[in-house]
């Protein structure tokens, strides 16, 4: 069967605002439609880390009416725990610990950062009315005696103990409710987004577009978005909030890779050339009786791509594969690449689909230069699975 690539991202809206906040005290306003982006979250150090891609996008899923996606969530990972599962955050007048694996998720800088934008040099009328508000009515700033101590908070999402024990849920069904698993942690807060979401909606008023006032609501509790008339003002008592808001609002378009981007972080075929042997041919030249993948028939030294956002597991002499690198993809899936001439990744690699991964040859077994390619279900021998299924809903052919 010929495989045919075709078109590999379908661009869609994220439909629920863009970056709105202006300056110090301005007011958001305005209903800017935010460009088309990829549904295709961006793995490895600068995006999601793998292991966490599904959980991102089922819990966004699960939202109705695509209220929520995948890039906003991720993007407040990132900010609340830079996707560290055991992070937790400092309580009043606790040191810094750097050591240890729980901390406060924030580098030093950005601690100091948010402690600038929090308000502490106010002076004390400032601090009681807020900026641009004579008289402390909704929309300027809370008194400090109504701001109360943040309690620490823990896990990937950073929920306090008592928003977890009224908002937990045990995502992955194992009977436990554990602030500290993703599986779990990831669905409570695409649960609690959503709902924000849907109340901020009713609330066309307030001084936010539903995003930035849903997110204002995750950080501090909708009660106090309400007593404040919407997102806090940069410079007052919780102008931490606003740096929050505005950071993941900036932020969550970069989570994803370019639309139509096929050699830059989409997905993509292997390489470029026509189809060989296909997958469960029969023949003596295979251990099993079966060929386990598909062939491209191309010339040594043809680039070989990674097709798509993934984790090098496997990179090296792989028998009678010869030189072969594996992938985990963020769905758990696969993909192998093997007889190369030459490996250029390296385990541990985070790549994205169209990352160049070696050069094809005729290593291992072969009787001719190609790439042998599979998809399976584990990183080992046997796992193979038919990988024109794969290939056809990730769109590459056909």
């Amino acid at each position: 069967m010929p495989l045919v690539a075709v078109g590999v991202v379908t661009p869609v809206s994220i439909g629920i605002g863009t970056l709105l906040l202006g300056s110090d005290d301005s007011e958001a306003a305005g209903t800017g439609v935010p460009a088309p982006m990829s549904t295709e979250l961006k793995a490895g150090d600068v995006g999601v880390p793998v292991m966490y891609a599904k959980l991102i996008r089922d819990a966004a899923d699960d939202c109705g009416d695509k209220l929520l996606t995948a890039p906003v969530l991720a993007a407040q990972l990132k900010r609340e725990s830079n996707f560290n599962a055991r992070a937790r955050s400092l309580a009043a007048g606790e040191p810094v610990d750097d050591e240890g694996s729980l901390t406060d998720p924030r580098s030093a800088e950005q601690r100091a950062k948010d402690e600038k934008a929090g308000g502490d040099g106010l002076s004390d009328e400032e601090a009681t009315t807020g900026p641009g508000s004579e008289d402390g009515s909704p929309g300027g700033d809370l008194a400090d005696a109504s701001k109360a101590e943040r309690p620490v908070t823990r896990g990937i999402a950073q929920f306090s103990d008592a928003d977890w024990a009224a908002e937990g849920i045990d995502g992955n069904n194992d009977g436990v409710k554990d602030v500290l698993d993703p599986a779990d942690a990831i669905p409570a807060q695409g649960r609690k987004m959503c709902e924000l979401l849907e109340t901020a909606k009713e609330h066309p008023g307030y001084r936010g577009a539903p995003l930035e006032l849903a997110l204002a609501g995750y950080r501090l509790g909708w009660k106090t978005v309400e007593e404040y008339g919407g997102v806090p003002r940069a410079s007052g008592a919780d102008g931490e909030t606003y740096a929050y808001v505005e950071a993941v609002m900036k932020s969550y378009p970069k989570m994803v890779v370019p639309v139509g981007g096929a050699v830059s972080g989409g997905w993509t075929l292997p390489v470029e050339g026509p189809a060989g042997t296909p997958y469960h041919q029969r023949g003596t030249s295979w251990s099993t009786g079966l060929h386990t993948g598909v062939d491209f028939v191309v010339p040594t030294g043809t680039q070989v791509k990674a097709i798509g956002p993934g984790e090098v597991v496997t990179a090296g002499d792989g028998g009678d594969y010869g030189n072969q690198v594996v992938i985990r993809h963020e769905d758990g899936t696969f993909s192998q690449y093997a007889h190369l001439s030459q490996v250029k990744a390296v385990v541990g690699q985070s790549v994205q689909g169209g990352t160049l991964i070696g050069w094809s040859g005729d290593t291992g077994n072969a009787t001719g230069p190609h790439l042998h390619f599979e998809v399976r279900t584990g990183a080992g021998f046997g796992s193979d699975v038919s990988p024109v299924p794969f290939l056809r809903a990730k769109g590459l052919i056909l």
